[in-house]
């Protein structure tokens, strides 16, 4: 069984259909040493906490994501989660490719962007994990490492993964000593940190690459507008996948379908392209 129904969200039913759209999801979860270049990019380590910024993706493990493709079609999804949703950037010669952000290939600032251990401001993890999704994070920790805390801490992050399932927001508990204190502890074991990459994998590249037909280059950004709505990201995969230029039908998309808003333009279109415009790059150069 995929891995992808080892987590049920609410926008399971589209992810079925999406499924049955396109033929089965990978099942195969990152490889360690995958996770290795994420974390050493994102300068994770066992002592870190949520103070990082400017995180960028070496050159050369972009070009190792592009070249596996397509034998491996679930790899490249960490391009959509660490540049499209993190605004990460690129390390290395960068000279001849124009970034569609305008910011030379930055990574992220502390007010706008993503990080690995990101705990303090806008959600948990890479992801920004918050509601149902935090919640099921939530479980991962208390279940897998329970000494974090005692018994009433344990107690009281079931409580409160259980409030997260009934409409409570990461927003509404960010600040709950408790929740901190488990947040960064459990984001400083390797293995939680596989778990968040491989979770948003399952919930929201394979969904999107199975909706966009297989077209990794609409898939690079249909999983970015995936993450912020299911509906969004299944209208844009819709809208786009009929039209010729695709690329800009989906970020239309973000904007106009139900759901959109005219903000991400501004704020994300620039950082979604990102992706495709590095995938052309590369996969050219490996052909």
């Amino acid at each position: 069984m995929s891995s992808l129904f080892r987590y049920l969200t609410p926008s399971i039913a589209t992810i079925v259909l999406a499924c049955t759209m396109a033929g089965p999801l990978s099942s195969a979860e990152l490889s360690s040493a995958t996770v290795d270049r994420v974390l050493d990019a994102g300068r994770w380590s066992p002592t870190a906490d949520d103070r990082e910024k400017g995180e960028r993706l070496p050159t050369d493990f972009v070009q190792q994501l592009v070249s596996s493709y397509p034998a491996d079609t679930r790899s490249i999804g960490l391009l959509s989660l660490a540049l499209g949703a993190g605004k990460w950037g690129i390390e290395g010669d960068m000279s001849g490719l124009a970034d569609p952000a305008g910011d030379n290939w930055q990574g992220p600032t502390r007010g706008s962007g993503k990080h690995l251990m990101s705990y303090l401001v806008g959600g948990v993890g890479l992801p920004h994990l918050d509601r149902a999704q935090l919640a099921t994070f939530i479980d991962y920790i208390v279940a897998q490492h329970s000494d974090i805390g005692p018994t009433p801490e344990r107690s009281r992050m079931t409580e409160l993964a259980q409030g997260l399932r009934k409409g409570r927001t990461y927003a509404q508990i960010k600040s709950d000593a408790t929740f901190r204190k488990w947040m960064l502890h459990g984001l400083r074991y390797k293995d939680a940190q596989q778990w968040v990459l491989n979770y948003w994998l399952d919930t929201y590249w394979e969904p999107a690459y199975a909706a966009s037909g297989g077209d990794v280059r609409l898939a690079l950004v249909v999983a970015r507008i995936w993450n912020t709505r299911p509906k969004l990201g299944q209208c844009a995969a819709d809208r786009a996948r009929k039209a010729g230029n695709n690329i800009q039908v989906a970020l239309d998309a973000y904007v106009h379908c139900p759901g959109g808003d005219q903000e991400y333009k501004s704020r994300r279109w620039g950082w979604m392209k990102r992706p495709v415009v590095l995938f052309d790059a590369y996969s050219r150069s490996v052909k």
